[in-house]
């Protein structure tokens, strides 16, 4: 499945932008910057620039970007790549969200069984985890914090959410197998910030809250944990939204 998506991802047409980036060449020339530069638009329709070459550098800072922004006529932020001599600008999305985490220990524990994380990923995805390991205490933390980082991992790497669970669905079911591990509820919610549209995912997971315009949805899975069943038919529960300025989505455990 991984394979088939990469396949298709790399086989998928970009459209150039001659005009924006004929623009952009005229200025880096005008300032003294010498570097390759291609200007197209993603499988999603949104621009991106990639520049690499030496004199890089006045482009980071914010003043950079916010001109470049100007002359391609669309907000533009920086992809952080952790090399000098290449610089990647991608179209900014029109929605941000703003997250806040309250958590407690099981009483008599030193630590929780539950494991969270978010990010946003270049596409302008949002990913939002929430994993609890079954039991309480240190051992049901470390096989939460393991679905954690796993998940994050696949999910950074550009594998879709359904192949990403149901490949740590087996890992974890062999890790039952073996002994070696319990088996972990997984909360995954994902939001397109460019459209506010978006899905959770959930196996096993306890119930989602979704407020809007001042009325409260409640959005429930019927899943088995990660790691109780493994084979072909282990599926999410898979429950599409749409949000909008002002809305708010609690995850709890």
């Amino acid at each position: 499945g991984v394979l088939n998506t990469a396949a298709a991802e790399l086989g998928a047409e970009l459209v150039p932008d001659p005009v924006r980036e004929k623009r952009l060449r005229q200025y880096l020339t005008a300032q003294g910057i010498d570097c390759r530069l291609a200007a197209y638009y993603d499988q999603a329709g949104h621009l991106r620039l990639e520049l690499e070459g030496a004199g890089l550098v006045p482009l980071r800072t914010e003043e950079g970007t916010a001109k470049l922004s100007k002359l391609v006529n669309f907000p533009l932020r920086a992809v952080e790549e952790g090399r000098r001599d290449r610089l990647v600008l991608v179209q900014s999305e029109p929605l941000m969200a703003v997250a806040g985490v309250a958590a407690k220990k099981k009483d008599g524990q030193t630590v929780s069984g539950d494991t969270g994380a978010w990010f946003k990923h270049d596409d302008g995805s949002l990913y939002v985890l929430l994993c609890d390991g079954m039991g309480s205490g240190s051992l049901a933390e470390q096989e939460s914090a393991l679905a954690v980082r796993l998940l994050e991992q696949f999910l950074r790497a550009g594998v879709r959410p359904e192949n990403a669970l149901r490949t740590l669905n087996s890992a974890l079911a062999l890790r039952n197998d073996e002994a070696a591990g319990g088996f972990t509820t997984i909360d995954l919610l994902r939001v397109d910030l460019f459209t506010g549209k978006g899905a959770l995912f959930k196996l096993g997971a306890a119930p989602t809250y979704v407020r809007h315009e001042g009325r409260t949805r409640k959005l429930t899975g019927q899943t088995l944990p990660a790691g109780l069943a493994v084979g072909q038919g282990v599926k999410p529960d898979v429950l599409p939204l749409e949000l909008t300025a002002g809305d708010w989505l609690v995850m709890a455990s």
